[in-house]
């Protein structure tokens, strides 16, 4: 909510907020805002429609009911609700109370969620914005059952442990609230205090959580030199699946499956969470284009610089982990491999552009319908790889003196530590002047237009290759005295499986399909949400049994038939098997690497080429 169109206040107004969650089994919070030196007349109060970090319309005034408002004499005054999430009332005096109650029961990072084990909310989904004054400073009381104790971003009163305090609206909405028994941890970086509370319990062990939770604090605060706040609170979340992650000035939400600690290839997807999460203190909390902050928080904000704010932070949270040495050189080509084979299975890369993308994030990146691998990109997947593209061409064109840091952190000396955003176009001609050259070519073709990005080549700088190949192992038989294949050498690929051009899901004893890629052998054939009974008067049971089928009794080529339920009507379908995309994407480095190659691959990765081993 800007400032615009209500009278001005002779003298600012007062707020105070307090959140009672004495009853949190009925999962709602009662909550009471106290007005005071209001100048008698008309007020407004408007409540958020998104969260920033979501980019999604939710409007949370569909969760507010059983709202009343009150003079400073306790007497009833009249509600209005002139729009969705806004309301207005006449102050007769100059103070008034309005009671209302939130409905939250939806555990995720940017929602509210109250019951007998805590009490976690966002402040978009309770407070509002009065007189669409966000300038104002709020008070916030909290009321909580006995034993409870609350972990937040917010400046607690130094005497009251429910009392806090924030500068202004933006920081109140930025500043989620966890209230209850969690498990409390703290440990100290550049001299500031930092926060892990943990709700919930898994297979995770606690003490190594934290202790690498600090490693990534620290790790990454070297790289733009310290630490922007007094104090930080990680909030995790630890339930039966995950809900991602959701970053804020001072604090972050992280949502995982509870079993999500275990075995290591589980663990480092929890660690880069973190690290994607924190690296947002810097991107896009601090180093932000103008329209992301401060907020409109009544309607859709635009940008077309969101592959750089989280594709971006996708790639530093990786290459974080790296330099903290919580992941070898091995774990971080492995994702980065992965990540590229997702990205090259998407054919809307051919017609969505990352700038597009960024730009069209409120009409789908968050609810991503049936046929958005064939028409969409997402920015946090192209613009990871984009990432490590400028990055290395950026070490490529200064022989290693500059790197994509060089731009982040001159992005953040000039605007970020100065709590102002830029004009999109300082993002390029940043990159620029680091660089030492014009980057209208890599911006026109990989950002603005929809070429295909080869990762190939600017990984061959760093004397690494990329190999795709198609493995299926029904055609071998492990020996156990085989010795296992040199990651060096180039692996060699089994023939193509064979492709039905479908991604399938499993719901309730039925196989459904998810995706008909178009381009792919089954497009105009199988559609989103068919179900599929037999292939070749076979009966289907789930996804793993198509594929495996496929995969053992079937080449590319072959006429298969399919039967289905369309609508309730059966059908069957005769669909042409392809060539399916290769399923194993590994990154090696090469045999023999100029001095060039060898410089830039240790910059980059932070440790110098291995030396070959010596026979005997």
């Amino acid at each position: 909510m800007k400032q615009n169109s209500m009278p001005t206040q002779q003298t600012a107004p007062t707020i105070t907020y307090t959140v009672d969650c004495l009853e949190p089994g009925r999962h709602v919070y009662h909550v009471t805002l106290d007005l005071a030196g209001l100048t008698p007349g008309a007020h407004r109060l408007d409540m958020a429609v998104w969260t920033p970090g979501s980019y999604e319309v939710v409007d949370y005034a569909r969760h507010v009911f059983d709202m009343q408002a009150f003079d400073g004499h306790a007497e009833a005054l009249a509600l209005r609700k002139i729009a969705k999430s806004t309301w207005e009332f006449d102050a007769p005096t100059t103070s008034a109370s309005i009671r209302y109650s939130v409905y939250a029961f939806e555990l995720g990072t940017s929602t509210s969620h109250l019951d007998d084990s805590h009490a976690y909310w966002n402040g978009a989904n309770l407070f509002f914005c009065v007189d669409q004054r966000p300038d104002l400073p709020v008070e916030i009381h909290v009321r909580a059952p006995a034993g409870w104790y609350a972990s937040t971003g917010l400046t607690p009163d130094s005497d009251d442990p429910w009392h806090f305090h924030a500068d202004n609206f933006d920081i109140l909405l930025d500043s989620p609230v966890e209230v209850g028994t969690h498990r409390r941890y703290t440990f100290m970086v550049d001299q500031k205090v930092h926060t892990v509370a943990i709700w919930g319990s898994g297979n995770q062990d606690d003490e190594k959580l934290v202790a690498d939770t600090r490693t990534i604090v620290e790790t990454q605060a070297a790289m733009f030199g310290g630490l922007p706040y007094e104090h930080y609170t990680f909030i995790f979340h630890l339930a039966a699946r995950g809900t991602g992650g959701l970053e804020h000035l001072n604090s972050t939400t992280c949502g995982f499956d509870r079993q999500a600690f275990r075995p290591w290839k589980r663990y480092r997807r929890a660690l880069y969470l973190i690290a994607h999460e924190f690296f947002h203190l810097w991107n896009v909390k601090r180093i932000h284009p103008d329209m992301l902050g401060p907020f409109d928080y009544s309607q859709e904000v635009y940008t077309h610089l969101l592959w750089a704010m989280e594709g971006f932070t996708d790639y530093y949270a990786l290459l974080s982990l790296r330099r903290s040495g919580l992941y070898t050189v091995k774990d971080y080509l492995e994702e980065v491999a992965e990540a590229l084979k997702a990205y090259e299975r998407q054919p809307g890369r051919y017609v969505m552009s990352l700038a597009r993308s960024s730009f069209d994030t409120w009409l789908g990146e968050y609810r991503r319908g049936p046929d958005a691998p064939n028409r969409r990109i997402s920015y946090y997947l192209k613009g990871s790889l984009v990432g490590i593209a400028l990055d290395l061409e950026i070490r490529r064109r200064t022989q290693g003196q500059r790197s994509l840091d060089d731009v982040l952190c001159r992005l953040f000396e000039r605007y970020g530590h100065h709590g102002q955003g830029f004009p999109e176009s300082v993002y390029q001609e940043t990159a620029e002047e680091v660089a030492g050259g014009s980057l209208a070519e890599f911006f026109g073709r990989y950002i603005e237009g929809v070429d295909e990005l080869r990762l190939d080549e600017w990984l061959a700088d760093a004397g690494l290759a990329v190999d795709r190949v198609t493995k299926n192992e029904e055609l071998h038989q492990q020996d156990p005295e085989d010795e296992p294949p040199n990651p060096d050498e180039p692996p060699t690929s089994d023939p193509p499986l064979a492709w039905l051009g479908v991604e399938t899901r499993d719901e309730e004893s039925r196989l459904l399909v998810r995706v008909a890629y178009d381009p792919g052998p089954a497009a105009g054939q199988l559609y989103p949400e068919d179900e599929l009974v037999a292939l070749d008067d076979v009966r289907l049971l789930d996804g793993k049994g198509l594929e495996d089928r496929l995969r053992i009794n079937y080449a590319p080529g072959d006429v298969v038939e399919i039967a289905l339920f369309r609508r309730g009507q059966l059908l069957r379908r005769r669909v042409t098997l392809g060539d399916a995309p290769p399923n194993d994407y590994k990154i090696r480095r090469v045999k023999d690497p100029t001095p060039a190659q060898r410089a830039l691959y240790a910059g980059w990765m932070g440790e110098d080429w291995p030396t070959p081993k010596q026979d005997g």
